[in-house]
């Protein structure tokens, strides 16, 4: 598999001097907005693009940024410090030839974050799966400790907008990215790695390849006495612990887990009715009863690596347990889209196997007697069903029904013809509707009072929950 190269060059990395007025290309971007955010809130000139108007956008308004919709070269302002950029952006963006004309750097938003979290104690939360999950769990805790800590979470935490904070505590909290590499020299005190397992196809050529760039970034990042906490169930991380184990300079590493030889191990997990349970057991400590008000295994053990970071950072273990209750998680993590008809509508972020099969047993956990788990599940594109598609087919038969729909960038033809045999392979219920109204009316229409319906992916799919329970309420006034 060819390893895909990304299209910017970036004319800096590492750390920027100067952030005083900072131009940001896609600011709406859900990596770029928070980082936006932070520095405007820092009290930094802000000014940025994107191709579309949004709920994000007015935030950052709010927050003090000059956003404007459209890619011009008349938007990069003369004055700029810098001209941030994804890898989503091209050398022949207009705005980027525009900066270069100037002789203004072109940088990527990992250099700002880095440059940011480089003035604090930085806690970094890496991982395949639970990295917002993760990092809303560390940063709301800590502001309900009275900690104020700044942080940069690629997922809303209440409203649109709200992943990104400049606190004036010590600590600066960061969801950080994998996906293009850009992890690789993020400087961290503290680093949380959720989980290991072979994702972005595009990017990294086998599961070999992913778990090295894990260890690029400890190698790379970590500090002189920092600690790296491991999931102990992760095979991926257990590899990467291993790998860091056969050479010197290593950091401590903090093992957390179910697994029999984990430092700090869960047991007792349990969840229902959209609550979880376990008990969390550390070296030399009383056992600790954690108790959480979102669904989900999985939650639990990103809690169990939150609660261990926290314990690291000097904070006291039963207050952060008394906190971490009332953490409702991040948005679009399996998080309630409203109830009709006697029908629960929850959206779900996840578009990986390994996430799609955690999720779609927590929605059963909430189940009522005799209802059944709809998954309307939105593909990311054709290269992630070629790599992943018969992984997906055995997690989404889990579901009782599960509807397939077009992905926001458009499938082949045959691609959900395809997976929709493969589920039926697996022992599962799938249904081929392309067009996503058409889907999210269908899923309705299949429902009963009692059932979840689990609108499912990274793309588009969410803004179909209103055609959900418009549907529910139709079919349920049609039936009075």
């Amino acid at each position: 598999m060819e390893t895909a190269v990304p299209e910017i060059t970036p004319d800096v990395t590492g750390e920027l001097s100067d952030l005083r007025r900072l131009h940001f290309i896609g600011i709406g971007g859900t990596g770029m907005q928070p980082v936006a955010r932070i520095c405007a809130e820092r009290g930094y000139r802000v000014s940025g693009s994107d191709a579309r108007p949004s709920a994000r956008l007015s935030s950052l308004t709010r927050a003090g940024a000059q956003v404007v919709i459209g890619h011009q070269p008349e938007n990069v302002p003369a004055d700029a410090t810098a001209v941030v950029v994804t890898n989503a952006v091209g050398d022949d963006n207009p705005e980027v030839v525009r900066a270069r004309e100037l002789g203004i750097p072109v940088v990527h938003r990992s250099t700002v974050l880095n440059t940011l979290m480089s003035r604090h104690t930085s806690v970094a939360v890496l991982g395949t799966h639970g990295k917002s999950s993760t990092s809303a769990m560390l940063a709301v805790t800590l502001a309900r400790l009275g900690q104020d800590p700044s942080y940069m979470i690629g997922a809303d935490l209440e409203g649109p907008g709200s992943g990104g904070h400049a606190g004036r505590g010590e600590l600066f909290v960061a969801e950080v990215d994998e996906s293009d590499r850009t992890h690789i020299g993020t400087r961290m005190d503290v680093a949380v790695i959720t989980n290991i397992a072979y994702d972005h196809v595009e990017n990294y050529a086998d599961p070999a390849e992913y778990i090295a760039g894990f260890e690029q970034c400890v190698r790379a990042g970590m500090t002189e006495h920092g600690t790296l906490i491991l999931n102990a169930d992760s095979a991926g991380c257990r590899e990467l612990a291993a790998r860091l184990e056969r050479s010197s300079g290593s950091p401590e590493v903090v093992m957390v887990g179910t697994a029999d030889d984990a430092d700090w191990r869960l047991t007792m997990a349990v969840t229902w009715g959209g609550r979880s349970r376990a008990v969390l057991c550390g070296p030399g400590r009383m056992p600790q009863d954690m108790l959480l008000r979102v669904p989900g295994l999985h939650q639990l053990a990103n809690a169990a690596a939150a609660m261990v970071a926290l314990h690291v950072l000097g904070q006291d273990l039963e207050q952060v347990m008394e906190q971490l209750r009332y953490v409702d998680g991040a948005q679009r993590r399996l998080t309630s889209a409203g109830e009709t008809a006697g029908v629960r509508v929850l959206d779900s972020f996840a578009h990986h196997p390994e996430e799609v099969d955690a999720d779609l047993a927590a929605a059963r956990s909430i189940l009522a007697p005799g209802g059944r788990v709809i998954a309307v599940f939105q593909p990311s594109d054709a290269r992630r069903l070629d790599a992943f598609g018969s992984e997906f087919a055995v997690a989404l038969s889990t579901s009782d029904l599960t509807v397939l729909t077009d992905s926001t960038r458009g499938l082949p033809a045959d691609a959900l013809e395809a997976l929709s045999t493969q589920v039926s392979g697996a022992g599962g219920s799938a249904q081929q509707v392309p067009d996503r109204a058409e889907a999210a009316v269908y899923a309705a229409e299949a429902a009963r009072p009692g059932d979840v319906i689990v609108l499912m992916g990274a793309g588009d799919v969410v803004d179909f929950g209103p055609t959900v329970h418009e549907a529910l309420g139709a079919v349920a006034a049609a039936a009075a």
